[in-house]
């Protein structure tokens, strides 16, 4: 049937029984669920009936996945994590046990490794270790191969908090101990039916779904096939799940039917499920417990604008009675139908998180914004031009867009609110990079999913940690060095060296492996390392007496762009912290974003294109650590990391040429290894010349900002204090426009570059296969 609707039944006569473990803390009633579809009404000539504002709140992701293993596969795994956590200490912030404390030094982390080891003695079968295996890590750690479900339970101490097991689809939900965080319902197709039908449940709910359909729409087969089909059969972030207030799908729909039918999923609506159970007895009595309704449409329009994209869908949730969410529950009322709690045991390490973006490549950004400010109400927010971002030959642009929801005012509901939504929306101006490519490997899709954590450096010494004890979990995107600060001539000559003793620094720093060419300082160096160093005669006795301010300098090379950004406000350790973990750090006004990226996930192959994890952390000026703010903040303080944006997009084409460095060398292709080389010397060089830019553009969009802010409350005042304002707006566009131009400028210079390198090697004839593999991604 078209779009899997159910066939022959009409749209509220389908009443299906399904025996679910949630509902047995009500004994003797039987659950029974209605499905029926709801109408829509259009006002007159195409209008909307409704109008009103809707509320949305982020609700779950529904992946599709190659496969997945045995639940009991996975609470083994969870088991054998919690027995390694018992033999660490009580954790009186998360109320559990944990194996590592913060700050945990590498001899307890080596300790680890080998006290799983005896816990645990078989390999995961997420942490493939081959010896010369393309895109390994130091510790023999593949990213390309996962499987999910182990590496959120294995990398976050996640766990399986529900199963859904079906005729021809099985999905597990997986969250963190905090359900009102981020869920993931993991969907994968069952094996032929001859090979399971002895599964939980299999056999009834075929009957019951009329020889062969799922009792539930969202679990149907046909929903994979499809978006497999338009993915180029790879696996993916398929729906991207919002909770709605009272009646609002039916809001949504009309509008969907007003503004974009093409888009919708089924042309039957909105699907109800609903929770009664009858009691027979002198008289039959049936009781209404809930329901929740769900609308899928496509998130996208195909080429040419015409028919829905076949991929990506936008589900729309709204729950009432039991299907309401329930303190103290991993599975909330379900978060879908179908889902069964299995109730999991935490450790003290697994980390909350909480959506804070959904980011999606596309073909028509425009086109899609319009479809969301039409149907949803959403609107723009943020928006990064073709001049912001470019990495070498690739260029971009993206929108950040959303709805408005209510201030808060605490540190921790800003962490835990899940009622602002934004999605940022990228599409390509060049055949080259990153969007580029997934969307000719993989169509229009969701690029990654971005969550908030409260203490990302703590989270990603976890992971990091975790990933070494055990083989398993996350790795992340390499952020170069240069990115958190050099060590310059100069810098040295600022704090009072002659220009000779600043040359003879830098070289016998690099004599003794301490510094790179281009001054990239070793992060573990030390002061006794500084003051021991082989100074040539000439510049000694100027060494003696400066001894102490050249050691402040090359200690603090290691993270001076940090310090630059955020000052005193952090002690040298937690400098550290940030640049040994890789993480980006961005400012907005008086606002701070700390950003992480995980390599590809969902990832068959190393060289293909898939999506990736974001993990940020948002510190919001006017909260204090005791919770409370100053006053009520909106979501998102701290922007989305104009700086981090480039870098990011800088990041994973130096990510690819890295592959392709990996590449060349296996099969023994000095030229095409060169080639690559050149790459990353080429776009690490672009990072470092367009971070002072873009520092600028940040400054003056603060600024811009705040005076339209402060403008915007004295809307009724003809004070000269409005016309200054004016002027401070004013001048900060200016500004803006200015270092915008500057940065597109940087950006098309390196990509003429880009090109000539390009061109060089092409003529050259060598290296095409390396070329091939390695520029679909790392």
């Amino acid at each position: 049937p078209p779009h899997c609707g159910v066939s022959g039944i009409s749209k509220s006569s389908l009443v299906v029984a399904v025996r679910s473990s949630r509902f047995d803390l009500i004994p003797f009633l039987n659950p029974l669920f209605s499905l029926s579809m709801a109408s829509v009404e259009v006002g007159e000539a195409g209008g909307l009936s409704d109008e009103a504002t809707l509320h949305f709140q982020f609700h779950h992701i529904q992946a599709y996945v190659d496969s997945m293993k045995p639940l009991e596969h996975y609470k083994k795994i969870g088991d054998h994590l919690n027995q390694l956590a018992r033999q660490g200490h009580y954790d009186p912030f998360s109320g559990g046990m944990r194996y590592l404390e913060p700050n945990a030094h590498h001899t307890r982390v080596q300790q680890g490794r080998r006290v799983w080891e005896s816990i645990h003695p078989v390999p995961l079968s997420s942490a493939p270790i081959t010896p010369g295996k393309e895109g390994k890590d130091k510790l023999g750690y593949v990213a390309a191969g996962q499987d999910f479900v182990e590496q959120l339970i294995v990398g976050l101490g996640w766990r399986v908090t529900a199963e859904y097991v079906g005729v021809r689809t099985r999905s597990l939900l997986v969250t963190s101990s905090d359900a009102r965080g981020v869920k993931f319902v993991v969907t994968s197709l069952s094996p032929p039916r001859e090979q399971c039908s002895a599964a939980k449940g299999s056999q009834a709910q075929e009957e019951e779904a009329g020889g062969g359909y799922e009792c539930y729409d969202h679990f149907d087969s046909c929903h994979v096939n499809r978006f497999l089909a338009s993915h180029d059969g790879r696996q993916g972030f398929a729906v991207l799940g919002f909770e709605v207030g009272e009646g609002e799908c039916d809001k949504i729909l009309a509008r969907y039917m007003a503004k974009s039918p093409e888009l919708l999923v089924s042309q039957e609506g909105v699907k109800t499920y609903r929770d009664s159970r009858v009691i027979e007895g002198k008289r039959r009595v049936e009781i209404d417990l809930g329901s929740m309704k769900v609308l899928d449409v496509f998130a996208y329009h195909s080429e040419g604008g015409k028919t829905g994209d076949n991929g990506t869908v936008l589900r729309f949730v709204e729950r009432k009675g039991s299907f309401e969410g329930r303190p103290g529950f991993a599975n909330p009322g379900g978060v879908l139908p179908g889902l069964c709690d299995v109730n999991p045991t935490f450790d003290g390490t697994s980390i909350p998180a909480y959506s804070d973006h959904w980011v999606s490549n596309v073909l028509d950004r425009e086109g899609f914004l319009t479809t969301l400010e039409q149907t949803l109400g959403f609107a723009p927010k943020v928006d990064f031009n073709a001049g912001v971002i470019a990495a070498g030959d690739a260029i971009i642009e993206s929108t950040v867009i959303g709805n408005t929801a209510a201030k808060v005012s605490s540190r921790k509901e800003a962490l835990s609110n899940q009622a602002q939504v934004y999605l940022p929306v990228n599409n390509a101006l060049s055949s080259h990079g990153h969007v580029a490519s997934f969307i000719r490997e993989l169509g229009q899709g969701v690029q990654h999913i971005a969550s908030r954590v409260d203490d990302l450096v703590s989270f990603v010494e976890r992971v990091n940690n975790y990933r070494t004890m055990t083989g398993g979990g996350f790795a992340f995107l390499d952020i170069p060095r240069s990115y958190y600060g050099l060590l310059s001539q100069e810098a040295l000559v600022r704090h009072g060296c002659s220009s000779q003793l600043a040359r003879d620094v830098l070289e016998a720093l690099q004599q003794e492996g301490l510094s790179t060419s281009c001054g990239v300082i070793d992060i573990d160096i030390t002061p006794q390392q500084i003051r021991s160093l082989p100074i040539a005669e000439a510049s000694r006795p100027e060494f003696g007496e400066k001894t102490g301010v050249v050691a402040q300098v090359v200690l603090e090379s290691r993270y001076v762009n940090l310090k630059g950004l955020l000052g005193e406000s952090l002690s040298p350790d937690r400098y550290l912290q940030i640049v040994r973990n890789r993480i980006l750090v961005d400012i907005q006004g008086r606002d701070i974003l700390y950003q992480i990226f995980t390599c590809k996930i969902l990832q068959r192959r190393p060289g293909e294109e898939a999506p990736f994890l974001e993990f940020i952390q948002r510190v919001c000026s006017g909260c204090d650590q005791d919770e409370a703010c100053s006053e009520p903040i909106k979501a998102g303080c701290g922007g989305f990391g104009i700086r981090n944006f480039l870098t990011l997009f800088l990041s994973i084409e130096i990510s690819k040429a890295m592959t392709q460095i990996q590449t060349a060398s296996d099969i023994g292709d000095t030229h095409a290894e060169r080639h690559a080389r050149d790459k990353v010397w080429l776009l690490t060089q672009q990072m470092d010349r367009s971070n002072p830019i873009l520092n600028e553009i940040s400054e003056a969009m603060d600024q811009e900002g705040s005076a339209t802010e402060r403008l915007l409350s004295l809307a009724m005042d003809p004070s000269n204090q409005r016309c200054l304002l004016e002027q401070d707006a004013e001048c900060a566009r200016e500004k803006k426009k200015d270092s915008t131009r500057r940065l597109q400028e940087l950006s098309e210079r390196y990509a003429r570059q880009m090109e000539e390198l390009e061109a060089r090697y092409s003529l050259s004839g060598l290296g095409k296969q390396v070329q091939m593999v390695g520029s679909q991604g790392a």
